[in-house]
């Protein structure tokens, strides 16, 4: 394979992608496209989006249309949450479970009218969730792959409902919005899909459209929004800052081998359902209550803890570092998740890191690290 100044020459480019480049981003490979990981500075883009508002592309995410008026009951047969239920302007977190209770992936059901759904998958396993939605689609379901054809900008921060105000059709009110809501409508004269979602722990807004609309639309909120202090932000940024607001990463704190139990998504696990995918390791799992956990860890020094990191309590290995990064929303403190045995899960609980040799210490700590002022 060649590459393009690191680059390989597979990757994919989001309709947005010449605009990171007029912006100076820079471009890494992430989930089978070229992504802007930062235009400025992580930091500087994190504490745009904490206390005024970032501008993210996610373009990269997998978009798939489903029609019929039993996707809900059909959802529910390969989901831990309820979808069903799900009314009209909805939107509902969910994650897709194997036969052993391990995530498929964590998604978005959005809920659109009484026949049509949007399912919002993580980039780097759209196809494998293209495969299985396929394949498992019942013939009075229809479902559409739109990963790439359709573009998706979210305005994120205390300062978005502002910003974003301004945009869209003057009947649609976007403070009333509940978050986990969504509205069709129109923004700046394109037809969208607006929803109250995000992925950053602030308030914030998800637009999706027709990719050939994304970048007037991008430049539009950039040139009209930057006075208020919206700013262009990376997947850097972006990643600092669901760690900080104790969300998981797919890869990281759920794969396929770490349930959402582990997770601690139980919340999510609907087990009075009668039947979906992994249901019954799920709930022998649930009622052993034996399993290794993700736990939040402060660590006492300035040594950035990464994943795959060995944590133990005295001389016993007891998990590893799922998740780490520097937090500035806690004064600069290290944070990490770590996937750990249940004993060393509680709260207080004193751990090591150990990082390139040398343990440094680490308490247990409440996830999330940072909430929002409300």
């Amino acid at each position: 394979m060649t590459e393009r100044q690191g680059m390989p020459e597979t990757m994919r480019r989001t309709a947005l992608f010449d605009a990171h480049r007029a912006l100076g981003a820079k471009l890494v490979p992430f989930g089978g496209f070229e992504m802007p990981v930062s235009y400025t500075s992580i930091l500087r883009e994190h504490d745009a989006v904490r206390h005024r508002a970032g501008l993210f592309d996610l373009s990269h995410m997998g978009q798939f249309a489903l029609r019929g008026a039993d996707v809900g009951a059909w959802a529910e047969t390969l989901t831990v949450n309820l979808v069903a239920n799900m009314k009209p302007g909805g939107a509902r977190y969910n994650i897709f479970t194997n036969d052993l209770g391990g995530a498929h992936d964590d998604v978005i059901f959005y809920r659109l009218d009484a026949e049509r759904w949007l399912l919002v998958v993580n980039a780097g396993n759209a196809e494998k969730m293209w495969r299985l939605v396929s394949a498992a689609a019942p013939p009075t379901i229809d479902v559409v792959n739109n990963h790439g054809a359709h573009a998706l900008i979210a305005v994120q921060g205390p300062r978005s409902l502002a910003i974003l105000g301004g945009f869209v059709e003057p009947d649609i009110d976007l403070a009333a919005m509940k978050y986990y809501s969504c509205v069709e409508t129109r923004v700046r004269g394109v037809d969208a899909l607006v929803a109250r979602t995000g992925y950053t722990g602030e308030d914030g807004f998800e637009i999706f459209c027709d990719a050939e609309f994304a970048t007037n639309l991008w430049d539009a909120l950039l040139d009209e929004g930057r006075a208020a202090g919206l700013e262009p932000a990376g997947l850097g940024a972006r990643d600092v800052l669901r760690l900080e607001a104790g969300m998981p990463l797919y890869g990281h704190e759920l794969t396929e081998e770490i349930t959402p139990l582990q997770a601690g998504l139980g919340w999510a696990v609907k087990l009075a359902k009668p039947s979906f995918a992994g249901r019954a390791a799920l709930a022998a799992q649930a009622a052993a209550g034996s399993y290794d956990r993700i736990a939040g860890l402060l660590l006492d020094g300035k040594v950035p803890a990464r994943s795959g990191y060995p944590v133990f309590a005295g001389d016993a290995r007891v998990g590893e570092v799922r998740s780490g990064s520097m937090a500035p929303s806690l004064a600069n403190r290290i944070i990490a998740t770590a996937l750990v045995a249940p004993a060393a899960a509680d709260l207080g609980t004193r751990l090591e890191v150990e990082i390139r040799g040398t343990r440094h210490a680490a308490t247990v700590v409440p996830l999330p690290f940072y909430k929002r002022p409300r």
